[in-house]
């Protein structure tokens, strides 16, 4: 019976902390209103009106595609967002949010409210800038809302490399298809990333387990890679590249690697931290080894990371989707590490706590500051 009760207060006290983050969410969502890019999106870009519908959102892509850059999926969400309003924007966003915490508990195969407290806790608290990658619409649609759909895509291909005997998700030739199209799509340095990350692990079923090659598996990382070629190559992007001004090979390298060091450095540090820390207690003082699912969570990271050494720019923002991944691997490792010792629990539980307290505190920041 006291483990019962024991057990029932746990329980109560996640799904505590879970609404309350939710709630600093929600107020986080209403503090910040429409600005920046989000007003330009909120027009017709190909005739500076106002959008009056899904015609306008068509034409505004088109042109987006031909003279801006490659975005396309993410900022026609955008522009769909946008024309619901504040209020059904936020209620949008919000949704986006707590699907995003359970595909991370999905993605690593642990579907437990202290699970999901964790991610949810983690994604705010080691964010780089959480107002505008979680709470300005243009970051969210462009971050929160792609790397739901991105581990989404992943999903099939990490679950079946975990347990490569198991039946195929329902109807996931069907819906493979979109999702390795938006996954490509969505945007420079994830898109890519997630193509070598499926591809990876077909390889890893297909050679190294024996397994026959189905639809599925060879359909979304085609259409994955039509998307990353279609966000990459894109004419808007060589438009808008003309108009950055030239600079010597030498500082154009040093402005890269400098960029580079700075997002590892700063922006990628605290999530980084974390799973260096989940790693070596798993590796060195149990000795384990990470399981092939969980160095392509690993890869996803490394990877999405080093693509951004082509871009002109890494802002803070950007970093999201590697964070997630870094944040889905080191609840990989943590489950598994609770599993082989139950006596962490209580220290899981403690970091937990500090977690969740700083992501409220942030929370709190934001509806604060605006």
């Amino acid at each position: 019976m006291e483990k019962k009760n024991r057990a029932f207060c746990a329980t109560a006290a996640i799904v505590a902390g879970i609404l309350i983050l939710a709630v600093m969410e929600w107020l986080g969502h209403r503090r910040i209103p429409f600005m920046m890019d989000d007003l330009w999106y909120a027009t017709n870009l190909a005739t500076d009106r106002p959008l009056q519908g899904l015609g306008d959102v068509m034409e505004s892509q088109v042109w987006h595609f031909l003279n801006w850059g490659g975005r396309c999926v993410t900022h026609g969400i955008l522009q769909l967002t946008l024309m619901c309003g504040e209020l059904g924007a936020d209620m949008l966003n919000m949704i986006a949010t707590l699907v995003l915490g359970w595909m991370v508990c999905v993605t690593v195969g642990w579907r437990k409210p202290f699970c999901f407290l964790c991610a949810s806790s983690l994604i705010v608290a080691l964010n780089a800038n959480v107002k505008m990658s979680m709470f300005w619409q243009a970051g969210t649609v462009n971050y929160v809302y792609s790397t739901v759909w991105i581990l989404a895509f992943l999903w099939p291909y990490l679950r079946q490399t975990e347990e490569p005997e198991a039946d195929d998700l329902p109807l996931v030739n069907l819906w493979i298809w979109p999702l390795g199209l938006m996954a490509g799509w969505s945007n420079e340095n994830m898109g890519p990333a997630s193509l070598v990350t499926a591809l990876a692990a077909v390889g890893y079923l297909v050679k190294g387990k024996k397994r026959r090659l189905k639809a599925w598996m060879a359909g979304g990382p085609a259409a994955c890679l039509l998307g990353s070629i279609l966000v990459v190559a894109a004419p808007g992007n060589f438009v808008r590249a003309q108009a950055v001004e030239k600079l010597p090979l030498g500082a154009f390298l040093y402005e890269r690697l400098f960029s580079m060091l700075r997002a590892g450095a700063d922006y990628l540090f605290p999530a980084a931290l974390l799973l260096a820390a989940v790693l070596l207690f798993w590796t060195v003082c149990l000795k384990e080894r990470l399981r092939p699912a969980q160095w392509m969570l690993l890869a996803l990271a490394v990877l999405s990371y080093g693509a951004m050494v082509l871009s002109p720019h890494y802002p803070d923002r950007a970093t999201f989707g590697t964070m997630v991944a870094c944040i889905a691997l080191s609840l990989s490792v943590l489950k598994g590490i609770l599993a082989k010792r139950r006596d962490m629990e209580i220290y899981a539980g403690g970091m937990a706590l500090c977690y969740w307290a700083y992501a409220v505190y942030v929370l709190a920041v934001v509806q604060q500051n605006g």
